[in-house]
């Protein structure tokens, strides 16, 4: 008599009000200080390693807007202009770095910083950008690893292996 097939299933993941209530702390600190929310989750050597990125990318952008002045000139971030989509987009990306933009943007932003004259200071801005956008996509992988959702990123393969690990052992 042959076996009956074995059905793999894999946890569903949290939806709706529950993900939410999970996620939201983790969420915010990783918002607050880049790194905290894996932190938070229990992943420290990943929260070590991205908190030292990023703050490696905001020291480089700070020290090439501020140092790579032309004529007392300090180098652009990207803030906000009422009509101006692209530099709203910029300072969206940017404002991922945290509380910090806040600093940012009073030290390098407004119209006093404008045009960017050297390649330096244009460095420093899309430092500060790409550091920024790397934190939103921590959170959106904060997201997915604190829900479950991050389980169906795997291939197929991973996915029934994971399965099959969570087979209750009959011995």
């Amino acid at each position: 008599m042959a076996d009956a097939p074995i059905t793999l299933r894999l946890p569903m993941p949290l939806r709706k009000q529950k993900a939410i209530q999970a996620a939201w702390k983790p969420l915010l600190l990783q918002w607050l200080v880049p790194g905290a929310g894996y932190w938070a989750i229990g992943e420290k050597l990943r929260a070590k390693v991205f908190f030292g990125v990023w703050l490696l990318f905001c020291i480089l952008g700070a020290l090439q807007m501020q140092l790579g002045a032309v004529d007392g000139v300090k180098g652009g971030i990207f803030v906000p202009v009422q009509g101006s989509w692209l530099s709203t987009l910029g300072s969206l990306g940017s404002a991922g770095i945290g509380p910090v933009y806040g600093a940012f943007a009073w030290a390098f932003g407004g119209a006093g910083t404008e045009p960017v004259r050297t390649l330096t200071q244009e460095y420093g801005a899309t430092y500060v950008m790409v550091a920024g956008l790397l934190n939103w996509l921590c959170c959106f992988d904060l997201w997915d690893r604190i829900t479950g959702r991050w389980i169906f990123r795997l291939p197929k393969d991973e996915q029934v292996q994971m399965a099959k690990d969570l087979l209750p052992k009959s011995e």
